[in-house]
């Protein structure tokens, strides 16, 4: 039986980390135009953001897996990105966890439309879509969908 994934809030150490788990995604998704450097993405990464935002990391063998970062006054989840040997393993779920648990009244992400992966599993997890909050124009020229988790710890 695999262990249960380690999530833990973000320390600054983490940070590089998550920078360089959402690069190597840009790079790896051929509909996924790069519309900021490595070190763009990178920067934003500093220290700062954990005032900001709360960020946890899904830790597994070879350091940080995966993280997800919310805004938890606004409700907003701005990204949730796993490593690609590690997507199948619970290490998002037990993300979203942490984020049903830090805002139990409920949140929102957008979601790339044709992510189609992502948006299963988001659906698995209690998450319906906005149908009015679909956004053509976005800065990566890629449709996404605003998805909804109504609250409520499931």
């Amino acid at each position: 039986m695999e262990p249960a994934p380690v999530i833990r809030p973000a320390e600054a150490g983490d940070l590089a980390a998550c920078a360089a788990i959402i690069n190597a995604y840009i790079d790896a998704t051929p509909w996924l135009p790069r519309t900021a450097s490595r070190e763009a993405i990178e920067d934003m990464f500093g220290p700062d953001l954990l005032d900001r935002r709360a960020v946890f990391v899904a830790e597994a063998g070879d350091g940080v897996a995966g993280y997800l970062s919310m805004d938890p006054e606004a409700g907003f989840i701005h990204a949730l990105y796993l490593k690609p040997g590690h997507r199948g393993q619970g290490l998002g779920k037990a993300l979203l966890d942490a984020a049903k648990h830090a805002r139990p009244q409920g949140y929102e992400l957008t979601v790339f439309e044709p992510n189609t992966e992502a948006q299963r599993f988001y659906r698995r997890e209690g998450m319906i879509e906005v149908p009015e909050g679909r956004t053509a124009d976005t800065e990566e020229g890629v449709p996404t969908l605003l998805m909804r988790w109504p609250g409520g710890i499931a």
